[in-house]
C-alpha cells in the first residue's frame, strides 16, 4: 500500500536523508551518500524495496510535525487506549573538510509513551542495493540486530525484543505512560557505541543545537520580517540545507529517484544529484536571507571543477561527491511508484547542452560581490571562462532548462541567459577592478536584440519556448526575476498574462504545453507557479501573488515540504521530494511579496486609468441606452464584424468619445430588466475598447498598453467603470477573468448592485475585445436579445469552430477553453456548441458529445485589421 507523498516528512544530516511516513515506516534511505543505492526502497516498491516501521496495532491516526526550528521530525500517534510520540533524526557529523565516512552515520528512533498504553510493531527489513540484496540478519539478545549484505551493514541497536520472521527482523512492544526506548541505526560499524535513553536524549539536544544555531546564523534576520509566511520560509530553508552535501556545498535537487510526474507515466527520473543551476538558484534564494556562506562555499566548488578540468565548460549536474559519471539506467525489478515505471538511477541529461547554467552561476557571484566579498584571481579566471563561453556559443542551439529529450533549439531562456552571463560578468569586473573580456557589452546587447527580435511572438503577444514556435514557456517568468526585462515592460505583463491564460489551472502554472520528446503528461510545476507569484509581486498584483501563495501553502501542508510538481485535479503532488527547485523558489516569491509590501506601504502608488473627457456643453437631456445599439450598429455596418482598429477614418473615435461621455450623467437604476442590463453593458464594452484602442493609435495589440481592460473606462453618474469590470464584474456576475483568482469588484462595493447574475454565456460571442481573434462586434437590443445573441454565437462559430466528424474532434475558438462560462466540462461545452451548429454536424454531437474531443484554436492578440 503507497501512501501519498505528501504523507512523507524529511530528516537527514547533509550527506544523506531519510522519508519517514505519517504511519512511523521509513520508505527511503540510501547510505553512505544522498545518491547512494538505497537500502529502504518501498517508496518505489511497496513489497520488495525495505523498509523500517514503528507503527500501532489496531486503530490509530498520526499527525507530523518538526520540532521548532530544526529538521527533527517528530510523529504523534493516538490509540484507543493511549498516544506516544516517535522522534526520528539523524546525528550532524562535526564540521570537516574531508569527505564524511560511512561509520559517523546514525539514525535516531525515539519513542516515548505519552499516555495510557500502548502496543507497537517494529519492523525492520532493510534490503541493499536498491532491493537487490537481501541481507542475512543475526539477533544480538539485548543489543538489536545486525543486517549484512556482502560488504554491506545496518546494525539496529534497541532493548526492545525482536525475532526473525518471515525474512525481516521484528517485534510487538507493549509499553506503558512514561515509557521510553530509543533505536539506534547505525551503518557500516561492527561496534556501535554504548546508546541508553538518555544518550538518545542527549544526541536529540545537540542536533537541536545545531539546526538552530545553523538557521540564526543569518547575515542579515530577513526572514524575522516575513509576517504569516515566516514559518513556511523557515521550513524551506531548513529542507535546503538538508539537501545540502558537506564538506563540498553542491546541493541534491531532491531528496528521492523516480517519483512520477503523473501516476503511472514514465516521466520517472533521478534528481539525487546537484543540478549547477538548482544549486545556484537555491543558493541565491538562501542569500536573500542572509546565509551567504552556503554561496562562498559553492563557488569554490565551481572554482575548482573548473581550473581541474581547464576549460570553460560545466556538465549539467553531478554527483553530491563532485564526480561526474551520472550513467542513466534501469531498475526493472522495482515496480516504481503506485506502479510507474520506469524506475530510473543516474541522469541521461548530464552531457547535455545547457547554456543557462552559466548565469546563474554569475548571478550567484555577483550576489558576493554586492557585500564587498573578495573575488581572488583564480576565481575571475573561472568566471571569466563562463563568460567567454556564453560570448562564443549563444548563437547554438542546446536542451534548454527544462532538459527536452527532443532534438537542441534555439531557447528563449537559454539565450537570455546568456545575455544574463556577460551582463553580471561586466558588473563583477567594474566591482572588483578586474578586466574584462572584449566584446562583452557588444555580444550582451546583441543577444538582447536577438531575444526580442525572435523570441517575442506578435502574435500571442508573449515570449515563447523557442525560435521556431508560439509555444510558451513558464521559464519566460525567469526573464525579469533576473533582470533581462522589467517587471512593468509591456511585453512583461502580456507574457505573465499569456501564461496565466494558457499554462495555469486555478493559478498552479505548467512548464509548457508542447512536444517535447516524450509520451505523457505531468503536472503542474509548483517552481513555475513560484516564478508567477514573484512576477505578481513585482507587478504589484500583491492581492493575486497572496492568494496564489496561500494555495501553494495548503499544498504543502502542516509539514511544509513541497514536490516538483502538483496535479490541481486529483490535489496531490508529483514528482520528485522535496524538491529544491520548489523551495528555493518559494522563498523566493515570499521575499518578492515582503519587499514590494513594504515599498508601497512607504509609497503608495494609484492605478492611472484612462477616462474620457467630459463633454458638459455636448450632453443631450434624457440620454437613452438605445444610442450604444444604435452606434454599434453602425460602426459594424460600415466597419464589418471587424472595424478598422487601425486606422481612424471619420472621427470615428471622437464620434463613440461623445455619446459615452454622456453617460456621466446617466442614472443606471434605469436599467429595470434583465434584457436591458445585458444589452446596454454588451454595447458599452464594444464601444470602449473600439474608442481606446483608436484613440491611443495602438499600433500592433492592446496588449501594448499596460493593464489595458483594468485602466480604460468611463464614468457613470459617480462610478467608474473599466472595461474590466463592465465584462467580468458586471456581466460576469462578479466572476474572476481567466487565470485570475480575486474579482474585480470587492465585497460592499456600489458597483455590485449592477452585477448581473446568472450570467448568460452568450454575450462572449458578441462582444470584441479589440483583438483579431475576438468574437465578432454585434449590437444587442432588448426587444431582440436573444436571437441577437444566438445569431451572435452561430456567426463566431461559422468563423471560428470546426467539426471533424470522422476523428470526432470539435476546434473551437480558444475562449471556450479560457471561460468555464460555456460549461464545467468538455461534455457540457460540447453539448452548448451543438445548439449552434447545423443540424447534420450537431446530431452526433448531441446524441454523444462525450465521444468528442475538444480541441481549441491559436488566439491572435493583434488589433482586428478591418472587414469580416
Amino acid at each position: 500500500m503507497y501512501k501519498k507523498i505528501s504523507d512523507y516528512g524529511i530528516i537527514g544530516n547533509m550527506h544523506s536523508v531519510a522519508l519517514v511516513g505519517n504511519d512511523g515506516a521509513i520508505d527511503w534511505l540510501c547510505l553512505p551518500h544522498l545518491d547512494s543505492p538505497s537500502v529502504f526502497a518501498a517508496l518505489l516498491d511497496a513489497d520488495d524495496g525495505g523498509s523500517f516501521s514503528i507503527t500501532p496495532e489496531g486503530e490509530w491516526d498520526s499527525v507530523l510535525g518538526y520540532l521548532e526550528d530544526s529538521n527533527i521530525l517528530a510523529g504523534r500517534f493516538r490509540t484507543r487506549n493511549g498516544s506516544y510520540t516517535l522522534t526520528d533524526f539523524m546525528q550532524v557529523p562535526p564540521p570537516s573538510d574531508r569527505e564524511p565516512q560511512p561509520h559517523e552515520f546514525l539514525l535516531v528512533r525515539l519513542l516515548q509513551v505519552d499516555r495510557g498504553r500502548v502496543r507497537v510493531k517494529v519492523s525492520f527489513d532493510p534490503r541493499f542495493d536498491y532491493g537487490r540484496g537481501r541481507p542475512e540478519f543475526t539477533i544480538l539478545p539485548g543489543q538489536g540486530v545486525l543486517a549484512a549484505s556482502g560488504s554491506e551493514q545496518l546494525r539496529l541497536c534497541t532493548s526492545g525484543k525482536l525475532t526473525l520472521k518471515n525474512g525481516h527482523a521484528e517485534g510487538t512492544w507493549e509499553l506503558r505512560e512514561g515509557e521510553r526506548i530509543a533505536l539506534q541505526l547505525y551503518y557500516g560499524r561492527s561496534e556501535p557505541d554504548r546508546f541508553s535513553e538518555l544518550d538518545a536524549e542527549r544526541v536529540l539536544v545537540e542536533t537541536l543545537d545545531f539546526w538552530r544555531n545553523w538557521l540564526y546564523g543569518s547575515g542579515t534576520g530577513f526572514f524575522n520580517d516575513l509576517g504569516p509566511h515566516r514559518e513556511q520560509v523557515i521550513r524551506s530553508l531548513l529542507t535546503l540545507k538538508l539537501l545540502t552535501y558537506q564538506p563540498r556545498g553542491t546541493m541534491a535537487a531532491a531528496a528521492t529517484t523516480s517519483l512520477p510526474e503523473t501516476i503511472g507515466g514514465v516521466r520517472n527520473w533521478d534528481y539525487r544529484y546537484s543540478w549547477v543551476r538548482d544549486t545556484s538558484m537555491a543558493l541565491a534564494a538562501l542569500f536573500e536571507v542572509g546565509h551567504v556562506n552556503e554561496t562562498e562555499q559553492y563557488l569554490d566548488w565551481i572554482e575548482k571543477v573548473i581550473v581541474k578540468n581547464k576549460q570553460n565548460e560545466l556538465q549539467v549536474m553531478y554527483r553530491m561527491d563532485g564526480s561526474s559519471d551520472l550513467s542513466e539506467f534501469e531498475l526493472r525489478h522495482l515496480e516504481g511508484f503506485r506502479g510507474s515505471k520506469p524506475v530510473r538511477i543516474g541522469n541521461g541529461a548530464a552531457p547535455q547542452k545547457q547554456f543557462s547554467i552559466y548565469g546563474h552561476v554569475l548571478i550567484g557571484a555577483d550576489h558576493l560581490v554586492s557585500l564587498n566579498r573578495e573575488v581572488t584571481e583564480e576565481m575571475w579566471h573561472g568566471l571569466w571562462l563562463m563568460c567567454e563561453f556564453a560570448k562564443h556559443h549563444w548563437r547554438e542551439p542546446d536542451w534548454s532548462i527544462w532538459e527536452m529529450r527532443s532534438d537542441p533549439r534555439h531557447y528563449v531562456h537559454s539565450k537570455a541567459m546568456c545575455g544574463i552571463t556577460l551582463d553580471r560578468g561586466l558588473s563583477i569586473a567594474a566591482r572588483t577592478g578586474h578586466q574584462p573580456g572584449d566584446d562583452w557589452e557588444r555580444t550582451r546587447d546583441e543577444i538582447r536584440d536577438d531575444v526580442m527580435r525572435h523570441g517575442w511572438n506578435a502574435q500571442r503577444q508573449a515570449f515563447v519556448l523557442h525560435y521556431q514556435t508560439d509555444a510558451l514557456d513558464a521559464s519566460s517568468l525567469l526573464m525579469s526575476m533576473n533582470g533581462f526585462i522589467p517587471y512593468e515592460d509591456p511585453r512583461m505583463l502580456a507574457t505573465v498574462e499569456a501564461i496565466r491564460l494558457d499554462l495555469s489551472y486555478n493559478g498552479f502554472t505548467y512548464r509548457y504545453h508542447a512536444d517535447d520528446g516524450l509520451p505523457g503528461q505531468e503536472g503542474a510545476f509548483l517552481a513555475c507557479t513560484l516564478w508567477l507569484i514573484a512576477n505578481l509581486a513585482n507587478q504589484h498584483e500583491l492581492e493575486e501573488a497572496e492568494l496564489l501563495l496561500n494555495k501553494v501553502d495548503e499544498v504543502a501542508g502542516s509539514l511544509h515540504l513541497l514536490a516538483e510538481e502538483y496535479d490541481p485535479i486529483w490535489q496531490e503532488q508529483l514528482g520528485n521530494f522535496p524538491q529544491a527547485f520548489s523551495h528555493e523558489a518559494y522563498i523566493t516569491a515570499v521575499t518578492a511579496i515582503t519587499k514590494v509590501s513594504g515599498e508601497l506601504r512607504r509609497n503608495p502608488k494609484q492605478q492611472q486609468y484612462l477616462l474620457l473627457q467630459d463633454e458638459e456643453n455636448e450632453v443631450e437631456a434624457g440620454f437613452d441606452p438605445v444610442l450604444l445599439a444604435e452606434l454599434v450598429d453602425e460602426v459594424v455596418r460600415e466597419g464589418g464584424d471587424h472595424p478598422g482598429y487601425g486606422k481612424d477614418s471619420g472621427g470615428l473615435a471622437e464620434r463613440v468619445g461623445k455619446v459615452l461621455a454622456q453617460l456621466r450623467w446617466f442614472d443606471l437604476a434605469r436599467l429595470q430588466e434583465r434584457q436591458e442590463k445585458i444589452s446596454f453593458w454588451c454595447n458599452l464594452f464594444n464601444l470602449l475598447v473600439l474608442h481606446w484602442v483608436l484613440s491611443l493609435q495602438v499600433k500592433e495589440s492592446v496588449r501594448e498598453v499596460p493593464r489595458f481592460y483594468r485602466r480604460l473606462g468611463c464614468r457613470i453618474g459617480e462610478e467608474l467603470f473599466t472595461a474590466d469590470i463592465i465584462l467580468h464584474g458586471i456581466l460576469r456576475g462578479n466572476r474572476p477573468s481567466p487565470g485570475w483568482l480575486t474579482p474585480p469588484l470587492p465585497a460592499g462595493d456600489p458597483r455590485l448592485a449592477n452585477s448581473i447574475r446568472l450570467s448568460d454565456p452568450r454575450f462572449l460571442c458578441a462582444i470584441c475585445t479589440g483583438t483579431a481573434s475576438s468574437a465578432p462586434m454585434a449590437p444587442l437590443r432588448p426587444e431582440s436579445l436573444d436571437a441577437d445573441l444566438d445569431g451572435a454565437v452561430r456567426r463566431f462559430l461559422e468563423r471560428e469552430a470546426k467539426v471533424d466528424a470522422e476523428r470526432k474532434v470539435l476546434v473551437l475558438p480558444r475562449i471556450f477553453k479560457w471561460y468555464d462560462d460555456f460549461g464545467k466540462s468538455p461534455h457540457d461545452v460540447a453539448v452548448f456548441v451543438a445548439g449552434f451548429l447545423g443540424e447534420a454536424a450537431a446530431r452526433p454531437i448531441r446524441e454523444h458529445p462525450e465521444s468528442y474531443q475538444l480541441e481549441y484554436a491559436g488566439f491572435d492578440w493583434r488589433v482586428p485589421t478591418g472587414r469580416a
